[in-house]
């Protein structure tokens, strides 16, 4: 896809480009800068990267018996990945030849590049934490990788290699690895939960790393940036909102890897979707790109079988949030949720829902961050907290999703817990701009506020997902099979709502509700598939896409067989007699 606002980057500010490159089977990141130049008008970049080249000047122009001291060894501290590539290539002076202005697109594929190896510069990144499960080579894995890599690019132009990914569990034999590199610019990229490490500490104190920490940049200069490539492009949006809520959502979606290419790459899809004569951006330029269309969301929610509790509740919690909005004297502590309900019952999409009803509102930014038992609880002692304040901070703005949230409850976990719900009242209280929702199975949620005095005042409600009914369950089946593009018949819908209320019954809270019926549609639509391959079928037959008695029996017998495989530890599962269910050919 062509990029509309190329002319825009060229001269005026740092930006890269990616490419994928394979040595010995380990792979690696090529990076191009342009514009390194320009460094010093680039938010936040200008004042740490100018003063330690000032420094690195001293020292290099000093004499030293150590031949490797021309070389820099730094650490660079950010959670923004692109923050890191541009300071090391800034670092190491590589930049692409002026003569290569001509290349169709952000997005990083190397394909769009022609000669590109004539580039006489950039750095390697080597991802650490990748590829490295490999059980076939003996000593460390890390060393190894980095001697391929840098034995495989010995012939190409590079000024120095970026390191990143390093995990907590292999600190040790990483650092060994990246100790490895003699006689080249060696760059380190870590988030600043890693710093206090003592395999990091001693980076700095033994192995004479410098450290650089990168300030993080204001979301107000890619919306900054925004403006100028829409000024460039002499196009406008609707209104002030529908631009914030666009630009927001760009930034919040590519969280650690935002960038002035992916703000232009956004807008750029935009413009490819205006059509001739339109003078203003509107949500149907974005809406299958960054779901802040909300199609209606709450026109989504409406046509939604069952899920009456969550359609009352959400249309008082937007008012009172709206009210929130409208008069901030009104605001209320308790503006989080509960979503208490059996698997299946709808709480993710429920959630995804309200999400895109309170940006479209304008209360939120649209983002929305899931989070899981391995995203809060650490394996160490100190590193919950850090965790859990990642999460408030990528939810900034957004709606902040715990699935499974029952696993508070479990008190084997001991400080890590308490940690965790302690850091979770906290933010909840001062990171005003996020909303909370706790997803739980039933009986939970009570227990789970009973954990921490401050916990209860923080939410606004729970809300309960109350299992789907027969009809509901047909209608849900329905809906699935229909959207694919095939015909259901009041039998058929009838008669799968009486098997998946069967499966219901055997079941009970192991039941999957929705889930369930997504695998029977699947299941029929595999059926239909295997129908349709047949060579005598005539494709002309006005029920070519009926869903019919056998395709539902072929399904049934399909759950059925693999629920004998997969499930056969359940406690009291009987083999079924399916012959009461079965369809009857006419």
């Amino acid at each position: 896809m062509f990029d509309l606002y190329s002319d825009y980057f060229k001269g005026k500010i740092p930006y890269i480009k990616l490419e994928k490159r394979a040595f010995g089977g380990y792979s690696a990141e090529r990076i191009i800068i342009k514009n390194t130049n320009q460094y010093s008008q680039f938010d936040g970049y200008s004042d740490p990267l100018e003063s330690y080249k000032e420094r690195q000047a001293i020292k290099t122009g000093a004499k030293h018996n150590d031949s490797d001291s021309r070389y820099m060894r730094v650490l660079l501290v950010s959670n923004d990945i692109n923050r890191i590539r541009k300071s090391a290539v800034i670092l190491a002076d590589g930049y692409a030849e002026e003569s290569y202005d001509d290349y169709d697109e952000y997005d990083y594929d190397s394909d769009d590049f022609e000669d590109f190896d004539s580039c006489e510069s950039g750095i390697f990144e080597i991802e650490l934490a990748k590829d490295m499960t490999d059980e076939r080579v003996a000593g460390n894995p890390y060393i190894i990788k980095i001697k391929t890599i840098t034995e495989g690019a010995r012939d190409l132009s590079y000024k120095g290699l970026l390191f990143r990914g390093l995990e907590t569990g292999n600190l040790s034999d990483q650092c060994d690895g990246i100790n490895s590199i003699v006689s080249q610019n060696v760059f380190v990229g870590i988030s600043e939960e890693l710093l206090e490490a003592p395999e990091i500490q001693r980076l700095i104190f033994e192995r004479g790393f410098d450290l650089i920490r990168l300030p993080d940049v204001d979301p107000a200069y890619y919306h900054k940036i925004a403006d100028e490539l829409i000024e460039f492009g002499k196009v406008e949006f609707e209104t002030k909102e529908l631009k914030e809520t666009i630009i927001g959502n760009v930034i919040k979606k590519c969280g650690n890897y935002i960038s002035e290419e992916r703000i232009s790459a956004a807008l750029t899809m935009g413009r490819v979707r205006m059509e001739k004569g339109e003078p203003k951006f509107s949500t149907k330029h974005f809406e299958d790109i960054f779901d802040v269309s909300a199609e209606n969301a709450s026109a989504k929610l409406k046509k939604m079988t069952g899920l009456d509790n969550l359609k009352t509740a959400v249309r008082e919690y937007v008012a009172i949030r709206n009210e929130m909005k409208r008069n901030p004297k009104a605001f209320l502590e308790c503006r989080h949720l509960i979503f208490e309900g059996n698997p299946g019952g709808g709480k993710t999409i429920g959630a995804k829902i309200l999400s895109d009803i309170l940006a479209a509102e304008g209360i939120t930014n649209g983002s929305f961050v899931v989070a899981s038992r391995k995203d809060i609880i650490a394996e160490y002692v100190g590193q919950t907290a850090p965790k859990v304040a990642k999460l408030f901070k990528d939810a900034a703005g957004g709606v902040l999703f715990v699935d499974e949230a029952g696993f508070f409850l479990n008190t084997e976990a001991g400080g890590y817990i308490d940690e965790a719900i302690k850091e979770f009242v906290r933010y909840m209280e001062t990171c005003r701009d996020v909303t909370v929702i706790f997803a739980m199975y039933p009986g939970e949620a009570k227990r789970v506020l009973e954990l921490d005095a401050g916990l209860p005042s923080r939410i606004s409600a729970t809300i309960r997902f109350e299992d789907y009914s027969k009809n509901q369950l047909s209608d849900i089946f329905c809906g699935m099979v229909t959207e694919k593009g095939y015909r259901v018949s009041k039998q058929i819908s009838a008669k799968a709502g009486s098997y998946l209320m069967e499966l219901k019954d055997r079941f009970g809270e192991r039941f999957g509700n929705a889930r369930e019926a997504r695998r029977l549609s699947d299941a029929v639509i595999k059926a239909i598939a295997i129908r349709h391959d047949d060579p005598k079928q005539n494709v002309t037959d006005k029920h070519y896409n009926d869903v019919t008695a056998a395709d539902l029996n072929s399904a049934i017998k399909s759950m059925e067989t693999h629920k004998h495989s997969s499930n056969n530890k359940h406690i009291g599962f009987v083999t079924s007699d399916t012959s009461r269910i079965r369809v009857r050919t006419a």
